[in-house]
């Protein structure tokens, strides 16, 4: 694949599977595939000092970035990604519910969470997906591949509210439609109580929509790591608050001991507290600290600048004020 689009030998086209939508680009999916197979290898040759195949990832990076640019990435925003033609699997893909536009919201999804999308157009592009969701009546169209990424790359963008619109809805396709149908687990298709005619390919115990969890540990809780400190020895906080949620409380056992984070939200007040393990550092962005209004009950062990705010071990109360 020469000029930077995974179009040969790219193995059999399930691609986002059984989105709601209709069928993504294949092409475009097996392309932003592999930019982020790329990055990945890019990261763990910079985490092992192997530069010369850091230099090698990073620039095969930037020619599958230019290359689906060109094919898929218009100048305003819009990512040409539908695939109109006849269902690569009968009607197993829902082909009478083919996206409208010539986009989907998994086409976005993609393009966003790869950085395959000019740095000039990442607004644009998110907004083209918020636009695209609300058209949908404020629900969510993806399958297997833009699901894991959805609610991320809303909020990333600015659009939490939306991400947690998502995430509480009950109406089909939701995570909340499959628990109000009596689903225990996560299944393959978001209308699995209905498709119970089709055994062969309806599991009722499937990991795909329960990726949302990623997202509910990272962002709705706030507790997530870098690459460039793996391990959580730099620990990144960015909760997003929601007052319909309510309340929230993770902990996860790093191997440096256990780090948590739990926050209360009554009426438009936020009660956020947080503990740092032994030997790590805490980090919260200044656009977090600025989004929420973020004040300490103490400084002692807080530093401040315009980058944010770095934590010593230890626990920690803030307040925070919902928009």
């Amino acid at each position: 694949n020469p000029n930077g689009l995974w179009m040969k030998e790219s193995g059999i086209p399930f691609g986002d599977w059984l989105s709601p939508e209709g069928e993504t680009e294949f092409g475009l999916v097996a392309t932003a595939q592999w930019a982020y197979d790329v990055t990945l290898l890019r990261q763990m040759a910079h985490a092992t000092g192997r530069k010369a195949e850091e230099q090698k990832y990073a620039a095969q990076f930037e020619k599958i970035r230019a290359a689906f640019a060109k094919a898929y990435v218009h100048a305003d925003g819009f990512v040409a990604g539908a695939d109109n033609g006849p269902s690569k699997f009968g009607d197993i893909n829902n082909p009478e519910a083919k996206s409208k536009g010539g986009d989907t919201q998994t086409g976005y999804v993609l393009a966003l969470h790869m950085n395959l999308v000019p740095d000039n157009l990442r607004a644009a592009v998110a907004k083209k997906l918020a636009a695209k969701i609300e058209a949908n009546h404020g629900l969510l169209a993806t399958g297997f591949l833009g699901t894991p990424y959805l609610l991320e790359e809303l909020t990333k963008a600015g659009y939490e509210k939306l991400a947690f619109d998502l995430l509480l809805n009950t109406r089909y396709p939701s995570w909340g439609y499959v628990v109000e149908h009596g689903g225990t687990t996560t299944w393959e298709r978001w209308n699995g109580d209905q498709m119970k005619s089709d055994p062969s390919m309806n599991s009722y115990n499937h990991y795909a929509y329960g990726a949302v969890a990623d997202w509910m540990y990272r962002y709705a809780a706030g507790v997530d790591a870098t690459p460039l400190d793996a391990g959580f020895h730099t620990v990144v906080l960015h909760p997003q608050f929601d007052a319909r949620l309510g309340h929230v409380e993770f902990s996860y056992p790093s191997s440096y001991g256990v780090i948590r984070s739990a926050w209360t939200a009554t009426g438009n007040n936020v009660e956020w507290k947080v503990t740092i393990p032994a030997n790590t550092m805490g980090e919260i962005g200044a656009k977090e600290v600025e989004k929420w209004k973020l004040a300490s009950a103490g400084l002692d062990g807080i530093e401040k600048s315009a980058a944010g705010m770095k934590l010593e071990a230890g626990s920690y109360t803030f307040t925070a004020t919902l928009k």
